[in-house]
């Protein structure tokens, strides 16, 4: 991701997968339906460096999975104190704004995860450890993680992957309707 045009560059976030790949169709394109509160929050998101406000709770890993399948573009979590901003990146990288950078600090905040546009991208790219280095500085984290649309998750650091596995899913109702009326099949 280029570092121009932008006063926001500063821990740039870059997917792994070469220029040809395209993500994988979104859930809109296939007929299903996603939660009235996805929806929201990608409204809220309409371009690349826009961020939102939540509590800790909020902009949960599923979620996240969700609405990079449905956008195939990127997006970062990073909670600071009692608050966590959802930030919308581009389909080759994401970008977390310096004034939140300004103010993470040790015992208060976490650079939570981020989503990588294509199923089964969960290698960090050398700008996702470029990223998570500046921030490791600056909040003395462990790791964070990568997700990818298909449900897959990473937890990497400076010196790359540390384990991968699934994200753990809670289906309703309505989405188990949606899922056997695109795949076939009776729900239970």
């Amino acid at each position: 991701m280029s570092k121009g045009n932008s006063n926001l560059f500063h821990g740039t976030l870059g997917t792994t997968v070469s220029g040809l790949a395209r993500p994988p169709e979104s859930y809109s394109d296939r007929g299903v339906k996603i939660p009235d509160h996805i929806k929201a929050m990608i409204d809220k998101l309409p371009k690349t460096g826009d961020y939102i406000v939540g509590s800790t709770e909020d902009f949960t890993i599923q979620d996240v999975s969700i609405m990079s399948k449905e956008t195939g573009v990127e997006f970062a979590k990073v909670t600071i104190g009692n608050k966590s901003y959802l930030i919308r990146g581009g389909q080759r990288g994401a970008v977390i704004p310096k004034d939140l950078l300004r103010k993470m600090s040790p015992h208060n905040s976490s650079f939570d995860f981020h989503s990588h546009p294509y199923d089964d991208d969960l290698i960090p790219s050398r700008a996702d450890i470029d990223a998570f280095i500046d921030i490791k500085q600056r909040t003395r984290q462990k790791s964070s993680m990568i997700i990818s649309p298909n449900g897959r998750k990473s937890s990497y650091n400076e010196n790359g992957i540390i384990s991968v596995g699934n994200i753990e899913h809670t289906i309703d109702d309505d989405y188990k309707k949606a899922l056997a009326k695109l795949f076939g099949g009776n729900i239970e």
